[in-house]
């Protein structure tokens, strides 16, 4: 089973050699992230959380805006792979909401963290509760994603994944380079979106070898013999399970938690559902 925490290091000068990934993996037989580019003006409410050390900023996880000074992201971005809290009273985490490219975002447009809430009873082991809020120093904008309430979201047969996770891992990510022998970029600098069929939460959890843990009720899954070369990647925790009907617009559904592998044959990834945490989420907004 495979368990993401925090990406691989990712800093503004690493994404120039991006749009040489694509052609790479057609010959390199591992799997795309996400299927295609995204339109952030679609999705305004997309955040990349990124962490400062020295000249450098490093991306390791995302998230969706859902009230003005408030991003929902999954809980072990903020814990180490022994499952020890990092970031707290950090200082140098940031957010930046609606961009269309990383690399193109000015500094001016990254919101600093004010506070890390995660879920009480988040479990690193087992990845149960896999859900942190982050209250951010100032508003970073008025667009925000709508929350599923009821089971009843959640029910679309499919939806969209959103992020700026890696186009592969394993051996091709480590060993990757470009023609002149230079590393390629781990993380997508574009937001990239996937469409990826909804798995019945018992099969995803036999397949996956949870051992009959209560899947369905806080956690939804995606993937399977459909989803080949599509779906969540190494950097895209955290990220936004989108599903929406014309009427109702769009609704905030998982979060990115854990799954196979997105080079897998039939790749499965897990969500956090949101609709069992929304109480949770209005609570500590209201509260804070």
């Amino acid at each position: 089973m495979w368990f993401p925490w925090i990406s691989a290091a990712r800093n503004r000068a690493a994404g120039a050699a991006g749009a040489a990934i694509l052609a790479l993996l057609a010959t390199a037989g591992q799997a795309a992230a996400q299927s295609g580019p995204a339109d952030a003006l679609r999705y305004p409410y997309v955040a990349a959380l990124s962490r400062v050390s020295g000249e450098s900023r490093v991306y390791f996880c995302a998230g969706t805006l859902i009230a003005p000074r408030w991003i929902v992201t999954a809980a072990h971005c903020f814990h180490d792979p022994r499952g020890r809290r990092i970031g707290d009273g950090d200082g140098d985490l940031w957010a930046e909401v609606g961009g269309a490219r990383l690399a193109e975002v000015p500094d001016e447009a990254q919101v600093r963290f004010d506070r890390v809430f995660v879920h009480p009873d988040y479990d690193s082991a087992s990845q149960a509760n896999d859900i942190a809020l982050v209250r951010l120093d100032e508003e970073a904008g008025p667009l925000t994603a709508t929350l599923a309430q009821g089971y009843g979201d959640d029910e679309d047969g499919g939806a969209i994944m959103l992020g700026f996770g890696s186009y592969y891992e394993g051996l091709l990510a480590a060993r990757a380079t470009d023609r002149d022998g230079r590393p390629l970029a781990q993380l997508s600098d574009a937001l990239r979106q996937a469409r990826v069929p909804l798995v019945d939460p018992a099969e995803c959890a036999a397949a996956l070898g949870l051992g009959g843990e209560a899947t369905g009720n806080y956690q939804l899954c995606a993937g399977g013999p459909g989803a080949a070369g599509r779906g969540a990647c190494l950097g895209d925790s955290g990220g936004p399970l989108i599903a929406g009907r014309d009427e109702a617009g769009d609704r905030l559904v998982g979060l990115v938690s854990f799954g196979s592998g997105c080079g897998a044959a039939a790749p499965l990834m897990v969500y956090t559902r949101i609709s069992a945490y929304a109480r949770w989420i209005e609570g500590v907004i209201a509260g804070r």
